[in-house]
């Protein structure tokens, strides 16, 4: 187990508004399960996400979090292309 915080911030650019709001929605579930000793904060300024990571938890856990959060977003990302295809 970790004494120090760890802090992590990932700035994410997206090509419109509409598709970052749509990763934002994506990743409120990864907010509930997070362990009592890790915060996530997550805010949208235009099409740029902010994703902010906080965590008391050991590496291997902040990891795995970490791991968790991009393979959501690279679903999320996969499922809107295909949806976005089909449309046009």
């Amino acid at each position: 187990m970790s004494s120090e915080e760890t802090i992590i911030t990932i700035s994410l650019d997206f090509l419109d508004v509409h598709f970052a709001e749509v990763i934002l929605k994506s990743l409120e579930p990864e907010n509930k399960q997070i362990d009592e000793k890790s915060k996530i904060e997550m805010t949208l300024e235009n099409q740029k996400l902010l994703i902010k990571f906080s965590s008391l938890s050991s590496l291997s856990t902040i990891r795995n979090t970490i791991d968790d959060i991009f393979n959501t977003i690279s679903t999320s990302e996969n499922i809107y292309i295909t949806v976005k295809r089909k449309k046009n």
